[in-house]
């Protein structure tokens, strides 16, 4: 078994909001406090364990002077993968058929209460459809050097999810320096055609992913994420010691979050 994995986190660095564009800064307590849906410090640990039947000492979270410390545990392996074209090919019949449902019965692909360690799904109160695309691999930032071409799949995907009006959003956690260098890739390598594509990046080192998500949920009703490891899914699975206390969430890859290869990588 693999050892768990420490990460610091500044507590000064997390926000309400983040992207490219201007957001507000929420200071938290050293004792944690609740951003939108993700929960975070010690509450991080009473609110996963309560009603879950999960011991609290297997979410680890302790002080450490300005920082957070959080050890995470091995995460599950993936599903037996099917053939590359078949996780696409997966993505976009997920997404047509959510597109095929009315407003009144639109759900996205964030989690309504991550808390609860259930698939229970954010409704969408925008009516714009979106999937969103995380660039970075595993436990990295995405290779801005790299030139990697991306699947042969992926490009056909998105071309026919935009053809029925979906936006493609992409998310990574390079800061807003590094933006015109990351849509250039994505110019470069036909995923991002027309450059226009929502980019969202941290407006400070430290910023997680979560409030991102969030604030895309606010304009755009995600149907779909797709990254290539569940922390791309919900920031939950940073606390996680235990992966298999969020076995509950398994039923949501493949029908709203998708494994695929890292785009860039």
């Amino acid at each position: 078994m693999k050892h768990a994995r420490v990460l610091l986190l500044p507590l000064a660095a997390i926000s309400l909001q983040g992207c490219v564009l201007a957001a507000a800064a929420v200071p938290l307590l050293a004792t944690g406090a609740v951003v939108g849906n993700a929960v975070l410090g010690e509450r991080t640990r009473q609110a996963i364990a309560e009603g879950n039947d999960i011991d609290p000492d297997s979410i680890a979270l302790a002080s450490l002077g300005q920082y957070a410390l959080l050890e995470t545990g091995e995460m599950p392996a993936p599903l037996p993968p099917a053939p590359l074209d078949g996780v696409y090919a997966d993505l976009r019949v997920h997404t047509f058929a959510a597109l095929s449902a009315g407003m009144a019965d639109r759900y996205s692909a964030l989690l309504a209460d991550p808390t609860s360690l259930q698939p229970t799904r954010a409704p969408c109160e925008a009516e714009v459809p979106a999937i969103l695309i995380d660039l970075d691999p595993a436990d990295a930032l995405m290779d801005l050097s790299s030139t990697a071409a991306p699947h042969p799949a992926i490009v056909p995907t998105l071309d026919a999810l935009r053809a029925q009006g979906v936006a493609i959003a992409w998310i990574t956690d390079r800061e807003p320096q590094d933006a015109g260098r990351i849509r250039q890739r994505l110019l470069q390598t036909r995923l991002d055609p027309t450059g226009r594509d929502p980019l969202f990046v941290q407006r400070f080192p430290g910023e997680l992913k979560q409030a991102r998500r969030q604030a895309l949920l606010e304009t755009h009703c995600v149907l779909a994420i797709a990254g290539d490891n569940r922390r791309d899914f919900d920031d939950l699975y940073l606390y996680l010691i235990d992966p298999s206390s969020a076995g509950g969430l398994e039923p949501m890859i493949g029908d709203g979050w998708f494994l695929i290869p890292n785009p860039l990588d």
